[in-house]
């Protein structure tokens, strides 16, 4: 059951972004990829860019390096949130990422305020 959300990634990226990764922030940059990916290797087995009489091998290669582009980012995305999922709020590195605000600073509003 596993191996379910790796091939999903792999043969529709976008799917794969949305379901297991974080989808909002990377389903559409993949979705354009692939898209891309799929619209070059229907065009090339049409002749291409150049209008071959015959299946235009760049084009398709193209359009599967672009697949394999947006596969590979919905691959590391999906690692990502793994990696994010298995650091709960009690992790040894939690405190490490957490910003604390500054309030020994004054607030650059107030200094702009006193300036008028």
């Amino acid at each position: 059951m596993r191996m379910r959300p790796y091939l999903t990634s792999i043969l529709t990226p976008p799917v794969g972004a949305c379901r297991y990764g974080c989808g909002s922030n990377c389903a559409a940059p993949v979705t354009v990829f692939w898209l891309f990916g799929i619209v070059s290797i229907v065009y090339g087995f049409l002749g291409g860019p150049t209008g071959e009489t015959g299946i235009s091998w760049y084009t398709i290669g193209l359009g599967i390096a672009m697949w394999g582009i947006a596969a590979m980012w919905t691959l590391l995305t999906m690692q990502g949130v793994e990696a994010d999922r298995c650091q709960g709020i009690w992790g040894t590195d939690a405190n490490d990422r957490r910003v604390e605000p500054n309030v020994s600073k004054s607030d650059t509003f107030n200094e702009v305020n006193k300036a008028h």
